[in-house]
């Protein structure tokens, strides 16, 4: 009853008084509308309605009855005339579509690969009155940076999650260019959220700046549509390390003899980088090998090689085993767009006759160089 207001028209009457010339709710009770003069000449008067949309939280055709009672002052008398009422309400479909953080942006970091951290929009309607609720999502403008270059569209992947049986696009999906839908249902009320992730493996093949982009969220009915204009900005942060992973024990080798047969170490080196700038991948060594008695072993006996998987860029000047050198040398050079790379230094111990036999350790550092 909160959604109907009744007035009386002010001046609408000839004689009396005239109550209730202020809106007021609707009320099952009693309500003074009128009263006569002394003489109690016959009169009329005008009593509107109106109906507050907002606060009807269905559509659909209502019925209801008023009674309109007139009673003698004095006297017992009294009359009563009854009307009945229908109101038929449209559907009121509220539509909400917010960012978590800025309720018209999302904001994407190169490191967002799970729901923990990510940002997310949340989409929620109510008030629908039973006819199908199609939510699109569209792409505007793909994420780009200052100079125009597309974020790769393999980069961002979307996760919707909801109790909800009209989701169309639940659980980990591409972001895809172009209108998509994503949810369609009859509910009267429903909510899901919509995650933005980052792949792991593209992000890092991605150029650190920001990109930026528009997205759109289109809610269809048969009586019309919404739009829900989002921006997106994805910052990518710049990556550029080296990481190893050594043999079990390092780089030592152990009951070496002159008549021992070579011994072979294995170091896997890693490299991260989105700067598309070339580099080289450094080794030093800050010592020649020796045992524990510190004595040093012949250098021309441990050499090093380095094992570069096929088709993978980048280059070395080590496809031979050679004698290790003491201090700084390049082992591996970055393509001229500086891809990341993988690759193996095999180092390589071999006994010789007359030498200190014994257990010996070469202290290697790895670093990056950028040309």
């Amino acid at each position: 009853m909160q959604a109907i207001s009744t007035q009386t028209l002010p001046n609408s009457n000839s004689f009396g008084t005239l109550y209730l010339q202020n809106s007021d709710h609707l009320s099952i009770s009693n309500q003074l509308l009128y009263s006569s003069s002394q003489s109690g000449q016959s009169d009329m008067f005008v009593i509107g309605y109106s109906l507050n949309q907002n606060l009807v939280d269905t559509g659909g055709s209502f019925r209801g009855r008023l009674v309109f009672t007139v009673r003698g002052i004095g006297n017992s008398s009294s009359d009563q005339v009854t009307i009945d009422v229908f109101l038929n309400v449209s559907s009121s479909l509220k539509v909400s579509v917010k960012g978590a953080h800025n309720p018209i942006r999302i904001r994407i970091k190169g490191s967002d690969t799970s729901e923990k951290t990510a940002d997310f929009v949340t989409l929620s309607f109510s008030g629908n009155s039973g006819q199908e609720v199609r939510i699109y999502q569209e792409i505007e403008t793909m994420p780009q940076n200052e100079t125009d270059q597309e974020l790769g569209t393999e980069t961002l992947q979307l996760d919707a999650q909801g109790q909800t049986e009209g989701l169309r696009a639940q659980g980990l999906g591409p972001f895809k260019a172009g209108k998509t839908l994503i949810y369609s249902s009859n509910k009267n009320e429903d909510n899901f959220i919509i995650y933005f992730l980052v792949d792991a493996a593209q992000v890092q093949q991605q150029g650190a700046c920001s990109y930026v982009g528009k997205i759109k969220y289109i809610v269809e009915t048969d009586q019309g549509r919404q739009e829900f204009p989002i921006g997106i900005q994805c910052d990518i942060s710049p990556v550029f390390s080296v990481s190893i992973t050594p043999p079990p024990g390092g780089v030592n080798f152990t009951h070496v003899l002159p008549s021992s047969a070579p011994q072979d170490k294995e170091v896997m080196v890693t490299v991260l980088s989105n700067l598309h700038k070339p580099y080289q991948v450094i080794q030093e060594l800050k010592s020649n090998m020796v045992n524990q008695q510190g004595k040093e072993i012949n250098s021309k006996y441990f050499t090093v090689q380095v094992e570069i998987p096929p088709g993978q860029k980048g280059q070395t000047n080590l496809t031979e085993f050679s004698p290790v050198q003491i201090g700084e040398y390049p082992v591996f050079s970055s393509d001229a767009q500086g891809t990341g790379a993988n690759f193996t230094v095999v180092y390589r111990l071999q006994g010789y006759a007359q030498m200190s036999a014994g257990d010996f350790s070469a202290p290697i550092m790895f670093s990056l160089n950028q040309k």
